[in-house]
């Protein structure tokens, strides 16, 4: 059992990762296609696409996984049965739950791949690829680190170290430099709105460098025509689907302790929990379509029958997550109901099998 387990492991591995390379390429050249109606913007240009499309690459292998998971096994275990190895295997007396077990082996190393990926690889690259293609279409620098978000924008430096959303940043700090590269103004900001296209500071305390002292002055508000283009944030904020599972936690308890909706959130740390394990949900579905033909079908058909299913899995699992943000639903039975569902006709699918 241990040769038949190991013979099952690497061709299933190796028909996934020729799907998973199939799909990501074709993927990551539509992508390409898209962005090149963006370049020549600023400095974004074919070096700055590329560097793009790689950091892009990870979330893309993550999400992918279970598709290229499912086409992978119907192409393994189709041939197999196309060579009628899976009937000798029946004969040497392999029952079909060992056979079954066999197949969802490989699957939990793909869980521990997709895991690894998703929290440790995608949240850094996404978000550095967001920050990138921005950066390079404005011809702002921009950087975010440990002590807040920082922006430069010719002579002036800009010091963020709380955003709540595009709109609304806390505790502001704007530094003006003169062409010596000397400090000439220090601004600092409790807040900040954007509001009719105008930035409102709230609680400002301006330091002013002259040649010989320092003056120190107050106000409660001012408003600024430039501040920061509110389109850099939206690629910087917190996006639920850029986030960790650790990071996701962090942030509902945050959210939740300041009274504000935490529902996308949770939606998105559930699809996070339960993706891994859609990998062998799209197993389990593959099996039926190999155990119970009579003849032999076409590798063909069976790449066809898997893009549907993966197709048709992730619309569904997005329309639900979406709906029950939309409707108030509760947010973890919307966003795990297709995976529920999907286990569950699949193991009723194979208990009925003859």
């Amino acid at each position: 059992m241990k040769v038949i387990n190991r013979y099952i492991a690497v061709e299933m591995l190796k028909s996934t990762s020729v799907a998973l390379l199939f799909l990501l390429s074709l993927v990551l050249v539509i992508t390409f296609a898209d962005e090149l109606d963006d370049m020549g913007k600023g400095q974004y240009g074919l070096v700055e696409i590329f560097k793009y499309l790689a950091l892009i690459a990870p979330r893309n292998f993550y999400e992918l996984l279970p598709s290229a998971a499912l086409l992978g096994a119907l192409i393994t275990l189709g041939g197999m049965a196309n060579n009628f190895e899976l009937t000798a295997m029946r004969a040497a007396g392999i029952s079909r739950w060992q056979f079954i077990l066999s197949t969802l082996r490989v699957g939990v190393v793909l869980m521990f791949v997709s895991l690894f990926v998703s929290e440790f690889i995608a949240p850094i690259t996404e978000q550095s690829a967001q920050m990138l293609k921005f950066t390079a279409k404005n011809e702002q620098v921009a950087l975010r680190t440990k002590y807040g978000f920082w922006a430069r924008d010719g002579d002036t430096y800009l010091n963020i170290r709380e955003i709540i959303n595009s709109s609304e940043l806390k505790n502001v700090s704007i530094y003006e430099m003169s062409d010596d590269n000397e400090l000439k103004f220090a601004t600092h900001a409790a807040s900040a709105s954007f509001i009719d296209n105008k930035w409102r500071l709230q609680g400002i305390q301006q330091t002013t460098m002259l040649d010989n002292k320092v003056e120190v002055s107050a106000s409660e508000s001012a408003l600024m025509d430039s501040l920061l283009d509110p389109g850099l944030l939206d690629v910087i904020i917190v996006k639920p689907e850029r986030l960790s599972i650790v990071g996701l936690a962090s942030y509902i308890k945050f959210l939740e302790a300041n009274g504000q909706d935490a529902t996308r959130f949770v939606v998105a740390i559930t699809n996070k929990l339960i993706r891994p394990f859609v990998i062998l949900v799209m197993l389990l579905m593959a099996i039926p379509f190999v155990l119970s033909v009579k003849r032999a079908g076409s590798t063909g058909t069976r790449i066809l029958i898997g893009a549907l299913i993966g197709i048709g899995f992730n619309l569904i699992d997005r329309l639900f997550g979406n709906v029950g943000v939309l409707y108030g639903l509760n947010p973890i039975i919307s966003a795990s109901l297709p995976f529920f569902l999907a286990l569950g006709a699949s193991v009723i699918t194979i208990r009925r099998m003859d």
